[in-house]
Parts: C-alpha cells; sequence; structure tokens
C-alpha cells in the first residue's frame, strides 16, 4: 500500500493540532511572535509607504478578512523589519492570517495561538522543502500559501479534506518573484500578499466543493519538481509533534535584512566610539561578512542605491544601513524615511564602506540551523551539488555531509555574524563583531526574545495593554482578544473607505472545532519528565562553549588539532549520542536499557572525530546531540525515572570503574548537576594555549 500524500499526512495532524499540545518553549514563541508582528505592522503603517497601503487597500480592521489580510501582509513586509524562522518569513500569512479572523470568527486566545502554530508548522516545513532551490526569505511566496490556508481552516475548525483540497488549489498556482521589481520596488509588497490572498481563495473554493490534487507537492509535475533545485519532501512530514519549527525563530530588532542585522548590531555598538568624529576623520569602514552579507551587497551595489531609492533598496543596502547605525546608535523606521533618509553625512560615511567575505563566517553560516543548515544536513552528500550550482563560496562553506539533521529545535542557532571595522585617518582601528545578531535564534548574549518583542512594540508606539494582554494569551476569551486586536491596529491604516465583505465568514463552530477539550475525561494526561534543570544545565554548557568557539577568521578552518577545548567538546557530543541512544530506550520501554560510556571515552574515537571536525562543528554536534537527548527525555513519563539501566563506565585507558544498575532518573541527575557544570567549568578554565 503507497504512503498517502504529503499534503494529507501534513493536514491529518495540523488539523487537529492545539496549542495546548506543544510544550511552553514553543507557546512562549508564539507570543513573541504575535506581539513582534504587530510591531512591524505599527511600524509599517506608520511609514509614508504604509499610507499609501492604507489608501489603496484600507485598514487591516475592515469588514472583508481577504481585504483586511491583504494590506496588513504589505504593511508588515514594507519594512523588513518582521521575523524569520527556519524556514521563511512566516509571520505575513501565519500570524496576519489568524489575527484578521479573530474577530470574525469570534476567536479566544487558545484559538487564535492554535491557528498561528499550524500555520507556522506547515509554512515552515513546505518553505523547507523548497529552500534549497531559487527562492528564499520574503521572495518565497508559496510559504504565505500555506500560511494563510493554515491559519484560516485551523481558526475555523475546517476537516483535513478541505485542508488538502485547499492547499492543492493554492499549490497549483504559487507565484513566482521575479528579482528585477524585488530589488528596487515597491513591488516587493506583493510577494506576501498576493499568496495570502490565494490562499484565502483556495480556501472558499474548497469549502464549497473544489478539489485540488492531493499530490501536487511531490508529483513529478508538482510544486517541487519547479521550486526546488534539490528537493527535501521530508522536511513536510518529518518529526511531527516533535520538531517544532516555531522554535527556530529569529526576532528582528531593526528593519532590514535578516544578512545585514549582525552588522548593524555592530555599528551600533562602535557609535559611541565614534560619535565626536566627523566624516572626514573615517578613512573607510570595512564588513565582514559571510556569503550571505557579502552576496547581498555585491547585489545591491549594482543599483545605486542612494536617497531616493526605494524603501526595498534601502533594507539592503550594506552601506546605508551601516553608516546610519554608526551615526546615530540605532537603525529605526525613521531611518527609512525623510528627512533622516536624505541625511548628507550618512550618504558620504556610506561611500566609504566596503563588504569582505570571510569564509569562517560562512561556514558558521551554514552550520546554524537558518538559514539553510537544516536544509544541507537534510539533502547530506546531495548538497556538495547544489552548493556547487550556488558558486565557490558555498561549496568551501558546507557542513560536513555526515552531520545529521537536527530532531529537535530546542537549541536551533542561526549564525549569521559580522566583524565591523572604522579605519580612522589617524591610523587607529575601532572593531565590534558578533557571531549572531541580537534576537537571533540561539543567540547568547542579550535580553530573551519575550523581552525583545515588548520592547519592539512599545518602541512601535504600542499600548502596555496589549503587551499585557499577549502574554496571557492562551487564557484571554474572545472579548479579550477582540480588544486585543483593536487596540493594537484600531488606528492603522484609517482615512480611507471601509469596504463591506458582501458574505462575512462563518463563526467557528464549537461543536466542529477539533481542538475543543472532550466533555468529560476518564483520567488525567500522565506526567511527563520535567527537563527544565537539564536545559538549564546544556544552556551554561553553551555560553562556556561560545567563549571558545572564535568568531570569523579566528575560528579553525581544518580539522580541529586536538587541543583540550576539541578534546571536551569531542567527549561531550560523543557522551551525549550514547545517553540519546539510551534514553530512546527507555521511552520505547526496553526491558534492559544500556548505557556503556567506552565509545565516549576512548582516546581513538575522540581522535577520529577531531580529525574529520573543527572546532566550531563540535559544538554544532554538542548541541544537536543535547536537543536529541532533552527532546527525548521531555516525551518519556516521569514514571520511567525509576526505570533500571544497565551501567558500564571505563575510564580512557579502558578500565572499567563501575558496572551495575541505577535508576534512569539518576544519570540524569548526575548529568544535570554534576557532569555538564563540570565541564562547563573546564572549558572556562582553559588556556587557549592548550586549544
Amino acid at each position: 500500500m503507497s504512503e498517502s500524500p504529503l499534503l494529507a499526512q501534513l493536514a491529518s495532524w495540523a488539523s487537529q493540532l492545539d496549542a495546548r499540545d506543544a510544550p511552553d518553549r514553543v507557546v512562549a514563541h508564539l507570543r513573541s511572535q504575535l506581539l513582534s508582528q504587530l510591531a512591524a505592522a505599527r511600524a509599517g503603517y506608520g511609514h509614508p509607504l504604509g499610507a499609501k497601503i492604507g489608501q489603496a487597500y484600507g485598514s487591516p480592521l475592515q469588514d472583508d478578512p481577504e481585504r483586511a489580510a491583504h494590506s496588513l501582509a504589505m504593511a508588515t513586509i514594507c519594512l523588513d523589519f518582521d521575523d524569520t524562522a527556519y524556514a521563511g518569513h512566516l509571520s505575513h500569512s501565519c500570524v496576519n492570517v489568524p489575527l484578521v479572523y479573530a474577530r470574525p470568527l469570534g476567536l479566544d486566545g487558545r484559538r487564535l495561538a492554535t491557528a498561528i502554530l499550524a500555520a507556522n508548522e506547515c509554512a515552515a516545513r513546505i518553505t523547507a522543502a523548497a529552500t534549497l532551490g531559487p527562492f528564499r526569505g520574503q521572495a518565497a511566496g508559496h510559504t504565505h500559501l500555506a500560511g494563510a490556508v493554515a491559519g484560516r481552516l485551523r481558526a475555523e475548525g475546517a476537516r483535513a479534506d478541505t485542508w488538502v483540497n485547499a492547499l492543492g488549489l493554492a499549490f497549483t498556482t504559487p507565484t513566482w518573484t521575479l528579482p528585477r521589481g524585488f530589488l528596487t520596488t515597491d513591488a516587493k509588497l506583493y510577494t506576501a500578499a498576493v499568496p495570502v490572498r490565494i490562499g484565502l481563495g483556495a480556501c472558499d473554493g474548497a469549502r464549497a466543493g473544489l478539489s485540488g490534487p492531493a499530490d501536487v507537492l511531490e508529483h513529478p509535475q508538482g510544486f517541487l519538481h519547479r521550486f526546488a533545485a534539490l528537493s527535501l519532501p521530508e522536511e513536510v512530514v518529518g518529526g511531527l509533534g516533535t520538531l517544532w519549527y516555531t522554535q527556530t525563530l529569529s526576532y528582528k530588532v531593526h528593519p532590514g535584512s535578516a544578512y545585514l542585522s549582525a552588522a548593524i548590531d555592530c555599528a551600533a555598538q562602535l557609535h559611541s566610539e565614534v560619535r565626536e568624529l566627523r566624516v572626514d576623520d573615517i578613512e573607510e569602514v570595512v564588513v565582514e561578512g559571510s556569503l550571505f552579507t557579502s552576496g547581498l551587497d555585491r547585489l545591491t551595489r549594482s543599483e545605486s542605491i542612494g536617497p531616493r531609492s526605494s524603501v526595498a533598496a534601502l533594507n539592503f543596502s550594506v552601506p546605508y544601513n551601516v553608516a546610519t547605525a554608526l551615526l546615530t546608535g540605532s537603525l529605526e523606521p525613521a531611518d527609512l524615511a525623510p528627512p533622516d533618509v536624505a541625511r548628507p553625512e550618512r550618504w558620504a560615511l556610506a561611500a566609504r564602506v566596503r563588504t569582505v567575505h570571510d569564509p569562517a563566517l560562512s561556514r558558521a553560516a551554514l552550520l546554524g540551523t537558518a538559514p539553510l543548515g537544516q536544509a544541507l544536513r537534510r539533502a547530506g552528500r546531495r548538497a556538495a551539488g547544489w552548493a556547487g550550482s550556488a558558486g565557490r563560496e558555498a561549496v568551501d562553506a558546507l557542513p560536513p555531509d555526515w552531520l545529521a539533521p537536527a530532531d529537535d529545535f530546542r537549541w536551533a542557532t542561526k549564525d549569521l555574524g559580522a566583524r565591523v571595522t572604522v579605519r580612522l585617518r589617524d591610523g587607529r582601528e575601532l572593531r565590534a563583531e558578533r557571531r549572531a545578531a541580537v534576537g537571533a535564534a540561539g543567540s547568547t548574549d542579550g535580553p530573551g526574545h519575550e523581552e525583545l518583542a515588548r520592547r519592539k512594540f512599545l518602541r512601535c508606539g504600542g499600548k502596555p495593554e496589549v503587551a499585557e494582554l499577549v502574554e496571557n494569551l492562551a487564557e484571554l476569551d474572545p472579548s479579550e482578544v477582540q480588544r486585543l486586536v483593536e487596540l493594537a491596529l484600531g488606528d492603522l491604516g484609517e482615512g480611507v473607505p471601509r469596504r463591506v465583505h458582501p458574505g462575512r465568514p462563518a463563526a467557528a463552530d464549537s461543536d466542529s472545532w477539533t481542538g475543543e477539550p472532550e466533555p468529560s475525561r476518564l483520567r488525567k494526561p500522565e506526567a511527563m519528565w520535567d527537563t527544565a534543570g537539564l536545559e538549564s544545565a546544556y544552556d551554561g554548557l553553551f555560553r562556556a562553549m561560545a567563549s571558545r568557539i572564535g568568531i570569523g577568521s579566528g575560528a579553525e578552518a581544518g580539522g580541529g588539532a586536538g587541543g583540550e577545548v576539541d578534546r571536551a567538546l569531542a567527549h561531550l557530543a560523543l557522551g551525549d549520542r550514547l545517553l540519546a541512544d539510551t534514553a530512546r530506550q527507555v521511552l520505547d520501554g526496553a526491558a534492559a536499557p544500556v548505557l556503556d560510556n567506552s565509545a565516549a571515552t576512548d582516546p581513538a574515537a575522540i581522535d577520529a572525530l577531531i580529525a574529520a571536525a573543527d572546532r566550531a562543528v563540535l559544538a554544532e554536534l554538542v548541541r544537536r546531540n543535547a536537543a536529541e537527548l532533552v527532546g527525548l527525555l521531555a516525551r518519556t513519563p516521569a514514571r520511567r525515572r525509576s526505570a533500571d539501566v544497565r551501567v558500564r563506565l571505563v575510564n580512557g585507558a579502558g578500565e572499567e570503574l563501575f558496572g551495575g544498575a541505577v535508576p534512569w532518573g539518576e544519570i540524569v541527575r548526575m548529568r544535570a548537576e554534576e557532569q555538564l557544570p563540570g565541564h562547563a567549568a573546564r572549558i572556562n578554565s582553559l588556556d587557549e594555549g592548550t586549544s
């Protein structure tokens, strides 16, 4: 019997999904994503370009939800102030569509969160399946076909067969973005808005009985065949319910391309050192970045970007954004509009900015989960062929093909780092560098995403009451959700006639809404393993690791030399691999789970791993294996803590130190409370001379 089509598998899961099914850390991202997207909407409508959007398409609170979603998608994309995930700029559909349907459907907070979650997971997975192709980021309009369909149909509580038909209809006519208008004009505004309307129209058709092809993604004449140079259909349905793509979100604190965010952060950091200088005191500004940054710079320099350029062009300009942050200490939406955009000193300094490719930063970028790392790992050996078509820089930066894709995203990373050097005419040099942008997934410094989203929303003129409502999203009743939406968006896109939709959508039917709790439960859900202590211990370890990995050219590009830091990382990676194997045995209910640490202490095994991987790869392997271990424990019933594990411990010389049965809970406790803090302290204490 053949396996069911990808859309059928995805729809069967997503149509039943409830926000209560997701871990707390995933729901926390939903709250931050919502608040950050509301900030992007406020910034967009507040810009002169947003006034034109409101005039053309109306308010986000108009009675026609399809047109409201169109307007809102244009406003949230117009300043490139939206957040990113692996894979895709999800929120223009995944947040906006549930938002505009929340009032007419009478959604409460849990249903709103559920609709956003379902949309995120569907849109990110389909986008990831085609991410090794011609379209990524905002140019990947097909993200919003899935986001619009899933966001609306989950809010409405539609059946899985309706989802399949709607998605099949939508993906039969995906949009194809042309770089000519996208990079240089306001045409970029339509890259999300048009697919949103296609997706919502497909929902109407499917509800009326129109059929779409269930195999439209994987068919030889289907979507992935046309939109992916190297298709990854496994991404669509792999790890449903355990691999949460919502956890890969990165949050922008500046408007502009994510490829520039770290460079802007560095420039803002240097502002205090250059604020008293004149532009003529600066010889040049050198921005070192990954292939993503240098490639974007090459692409945009041919367009002669200046003060009269489109907002889209300004968003992609390395010189203008870096110069502005150096001179002002930040980059704000107002910097993309007159009078600030026309200030001559900014353009005088921008003329002295040049961009240099740093191969080590490219290696770090492709090791991260986003924007491509997970896809490259999924592709394995096939990735080399794809990278060859992308150029030598991509080939040289590829992670090893043996590095397995993550099966848990709790420690996802987006390491698009940068280094900014200001060279003064008196011979001095000022420098700042970052492994990742502020707010990027996996960033180990700066505020958490909850605080960043709140600051962003308030900075964009949002009311504190909205932030408080979002903080309690899952507990809000329909009237409170309506108040949230109206307070956040009610004063935006005004000054135009409201257009009344001739047939408002039906309200959500609580009897058919598949996420509604059962009238009664015969038993309480089983208590699951609490992984908070173990996660905290790994967080401490990762902070110690971050100080030893290096940034850019300071990191080794070849196989490791076998220093003490490298040996510690290799030992940790091998040890967690063994613990994850044992955790899977315990989760599966094996009669006699086994843990033998000999493969993690064997000097030959450690040497072999170091020879195959530089320090950055070793660190990524530690994160990947730790996430797998913790993910397995999080799915393990708490009662399995008492399961006896047959343990054999040996030292580096192969001498047995211990043999016997130990409760699994005690093994995990020792890992969290003794071993990981000990490894972190040791890594922190090591001299660079030993590495």
